[in-house]
């Protein structure tokens, strides 16, 4: 759910306001609000061992 709620959040900026990440910061934001998520008490999140579980890290995006 996290992670399509950002793309369409990405969709809806990219139509309506003409404002368009890259790939690297749309995907460092999916990391970001995950860890936020978890910090917020989203333990089954945590429970899958995010985002190591995607085979990335936030410090692999830079």
């Amino acid at each position: 759910m996290l992670v399509s709620w950002l793309i369409w959040k990405e969709r809806n900026a990219r139509i309506f306001n003409g404002i368009e990440q890259s790939l690297s910061q749309l995907i460092r934001g999916i990391l970001e609000e995950g860890s936020n998520w978890i910090q917020a008490g989203a333990s089954k999140l945590a429970g899958i061992d995010w985002p190591h579980r995607l085979g990335m890290s936030s410090a692999a995006l830079g």
